[in-house]
């Protein structure tokens, strides 16, 4: 996530002209602080702090007084306003305190400060509340993060309360001492609808403190439903000793991605850290251990304003390697920066020749019978269906209990990537803000138009034979890489995917919370609906006992114009109707981490239409070619008919919406150029669907006058 930066005036309660602290405000972050605490963000306090975490309990869960923690000692050195302190306690009202000869617990009901009632030398994140509305989850608790002499020390108030708060209403804050630097941080982790009115700030004495605008009144700015228990969406205030240097810039943006396409612009954003107008830097790039490339800027840039920058030298590195790059800024105003910790970024990077195809969007859907709310997942999967031709869907019984449908690699999947249902993954990428792959509907339309509009390097193929006398199946799954794939793991897995499927008995009966919910379209239709059609439900996996695909097949670094198959042979199982099943092939990337297991292409073929030659499909749907693209006005689109068949073109916006349709009726067989114009569209993608016969193929269109 990009970082915009910002500072909020400081409050100097104090005839003193010369400050102690000065701070900046990340918000939004997308990170924590050095980036060294990626612990989860939930559980903490009753369910799942343990000593093997790291965790230490200092207020235990669900005091529902005033209370002070028994006395800590921080882990490292350590100085507060440049006076070492060697320990620390903290109250349940959100205060941390050095003075640990305290005795006047501060009250949960905030203040301005200074203030009489905080001791001498703290840091506050004051008006939080321990056992609000009668929660006994929330509790204060310490780890530290990192190694020396770079670790940081964090105290968590953890699903705390404010006054008045009910007990579904939640909060989750840090207070950060960093080793080596003496930095403070305040964390904004997460919030659930808690109306918060917080004194966030250092307090030196009863005359002098720093606190952040708006206090008494500031509010958390992560209010976003409680989602995310990883740092996507945090926020957080850096408290820095000193006074702040003339001269400062922060280089904190590049826009180097996992992987990109040669020649490259190097672009990204700068803040002017300093207290005077930033008129003149450089900006460097290299290729590690290669030759610096300089350009100088010019401009008037006021302190903690941004400036977005582009390159002028571009970068030009092999392809089908892995680079790593170097950017960093230098002399502000024409002199040396008296602060180089924050100068530099650096990135590893793919390198391809940017030829692709257009990609197919795999919906993984969690969802069982027992699952209340997942009629509406199935509303929400046959919408974007109908408004997005390149997603294919499969439910997956499992997440919530399982039913009559669940199989075992559902259940592997679901401990993958799930946290409920409904859920899905989109092909199965973490998406920023969310905290799981497997994540909530709300966003699976989004995601999915996210996810169209990037191209693959590897088109994937399905062919085979299916004998409706003996149920015996043979399927070929077929990558051809066009373009180098980011190196890994990479496999190839086929779903046997039966739509419209019913039974009797609860491990059919669909719960639905929907049933008294005037307006959706299952009201009215029972709790539970008996009878229900369950769509795209997941049947089996091939390989089978390997639910991660088939590995070894696909080389560690495919390159341009490389092929890897491999074919699978079984008996179709008798119970499932024939004509509504479906195969799904995909290519995907293992990795221990869940989090690293995108799905780089996929494809859907009805069972009744498996061909046995790759080469039959690649004459007919996969000859489908659209020039030029990117196109201004008209393009032409070519493809190959083995037979005469109905052919009907329509063009989609990414958001769904029909804007062209040409039914051409019955075509002759042969090589077939059609002209589309497209004049009248504004600039972006497009999806281009031809309809040959019962057949669909989608094709993506870019759009630039």
């Amino acid at each position: 996530m990009k970082k915009i930066i910002t500072c909020l005036a400081v409050v100097l309660c104090s005839t003193s002209v010369f400050s102690q602290y000065y701070f900046n405000t990340y918000n939004p972050a997308g990170t924590n602080p050095g980036g060294l605490n990626t612990d989860p963000e939930q559980p903490f306090g009753a369910t799942g702090v343990t000593a093997a975490d790291g965790y230490t309990s200092i207020i235990a869960n669900g005091t529902s007084t005033l209370s002070w923690s028994p006395v800590q000692t921080i882990p490292f050195p350590f100085s507060f306003n440049g006076t070492p302190v060697t320990q620390y306690k903290v109250s349940n009202s959100g205060v941390l305190t050095f003075t640990t000869s305290a005795t006047t617990i501060p009250a949960n009901a905030n203040a301005t400060i200074p203030n009489a009632t905080i001791p001498n030398n703290s840091v506050m994140i004051w008006g939080l509340q321990q056992g609000a509305g009668g929660s006994a989850n929330d509790g204060v608790i310490n780890k530290t993060h990192g190694t020396a002499p770079n670790r940081q020390h964090w105290v968590n108030f953890a699903s705390f309360g404010a006054p008045g708060a009910a007990g579904s209403q939640w909060t989750y804050w840090g207070i950060v001492l960093e080793e080596t630097t003496n930095n403070i941080y305040i964390a904004d982790l997460r919030t659930y609808t808690t109306p918060l009115s917080l004194t966030l700030g250092v307090q030196i004495n009863t005359n002098l403190a720093y606190s952040i605008a708006g206090a008494p009144n500031t509010p958390s700015f992560v209010t976003n439903g409680g989602n995310a228990s990883d740092p996507t969406d945090n926020v957080y205030y850096e408290f820095i000793q000193g006074v702040r240097p003339t001269e400062d810039i922060e280089l904190t943006d590049i826009n180097v991605s996992a992987s990109i396409t040669a020649p490259f612009t190097v672009s990204g954003t700068i803040v002017n850290k300093g207290s005077v107008n930033l008129t003149s830097f450089d900006l460097v790039w290299e290729d590690v251990n290669g030759i610096p490339n300089r350009q100088s800027y010019t401009g008037n840039i006021a302190p903690l304003g941004s400036f977005t920058f582009t390159h002028n030298t571009a970068w030009s590195p092999a392809a089908g390697q892995s680079h790593d790059i170097k950017v960093y800024s230098s002399n502000p105003n024409a002199v040396a920066d008296p602060n180089n910790t924050n100068d530099t970024l650096t990135a590893t990077t793919f390198v391809n020749n940017g030829t692709s195809v257009s990609r197919n969007v795999l919906l993984e859907e969690f969802t069982t019978a027992p699952c209340q709310f997942c009629p509406d997942g199935a509303v929400r999967v046959e919408q974007i269906l109908a408004a997005n031709p390149v997603v294919i869907a499969v439910g997956e019984h499992a997440c919530f209990g399982t039913d009559a449908m669940t199989i075992s690699e559902a259940a592997t999947y679901c401990s993958a990537f799930g946290s409920g249902a409904p859920t899905a993954c989109v092909d199965r990428v973490l998406f920023p803000g969310e905290t799981n792959v497997g994540h909530g509907r709300g966003t699976w339309a989004a995601n999915c138009i996210t996810q169209a509009a990037e191209l693959s390097p590897v088109d994937v193929t399905l062919t085979g034979a299916f004998n409706p006398s003996t149920r015996m199946t043979t399927v070929n799954i077929d990558a051809d890489f066009v373009d180098y794939a980011v190196p890994g793991d990479l496999r190839l897995t086929v779903f046997v995917v039966e739509d419209s499927v019913t039974g009797v008995g609860s491990g059919y009966n669909q719960s639905n919370a929907y049933n008294a919910s005037t307006g959706h379209p299952y009201a009215g239709a029972g709790n539970p609906i008996v009878g229900f059609v369950h769509r795209h439900v997941l049947r089996d996996v091939y390989p089978t006992n390997n639910a991660w695909g088939a590995q070894s097949i696909i080389a560690a670094n495919p390159g341009p114009n490389s092929n890897y198959s491999t074919s699978y042979t079984f008996s179709m199982n008798s119970a499932w109707k024939e004509q509504d099943i479906s195969l799904v092939g995909f290519v995907s990337y293992y990795n221990a981490n869940t989090a690293q297991r995108e799905v780089l292409n996929s494809v859907e073929i009805k069972l009744n239409n498996l061909v046995t030659s790759v080469d039959e499909i690649k004459k007919d749907a996969s000859s489908l070619n659209i020039f030029p693209n990117p196109t201004a006005d008209v393009s032409t689109i070519a493809f190959n008919l083995s037979k005469p068949q109905a052919v009907i073109i329509t063009v989609r916006g990414i958001t769904g919406k029909d804007v062209l349709i040409q039914d051409l009726g019955v075509v002759s067989s042969g090589n077939q150029k059609v002209a589309v114009d497209i004049s009248n569209l504004s600039n972006g993608i497009y999806f281009t669907t031809v309809q040959i016969g019962k057949e669909l193929v989608t094709r993506k269109i870019t759009v630039n006058k």
